[in-house]
């Protein structure tokens, strides 16, 4: 991995910061619309699993010494939010 998205890991640690507050709002946002914690909570962790693999390609990682974050973000992380989403999808149907 030898690209920076930005150019530098410091930028590219900004716009992932940048993205995580976005995803923290529009969670707040639904949270406030809907009432309902699970959904909002879900929508929070899959918008910043996306902020982080939109990041994948940088040296960010290597730079700040948080590659554990990386392989998290790409191997275990999508495979919980799919098991959230289906989780969420049984129990509104339940509810039915």
């Amino acid at each position: 991995m030898d690209i920076l998205f930005w150019g530098s890991a410091s930028a590219d640690l900004k716009a992932t910061i940048f993205l995580l507050i976005i995803s923290f709002f529009v969670a707040l946002i639904l949270y406030v619309t809907k009432r309902n914690i699970f959904f909002s909570a879900l929508i929070f962790s899959v918008l910043t699993n996306l902020s982080f693999l939109l990041n994948s390609g940088s040296d960010m990682f290597d730079y700040y010494n948080i590659v554990w974050l990386l392989y998290f973000s790409f191997f275990i992380w999508p495979i919980l939010n799919i098991l959230l989403i289906i989780w969420y999808a049984r129990a509104g149907v339940k509810r039915k």
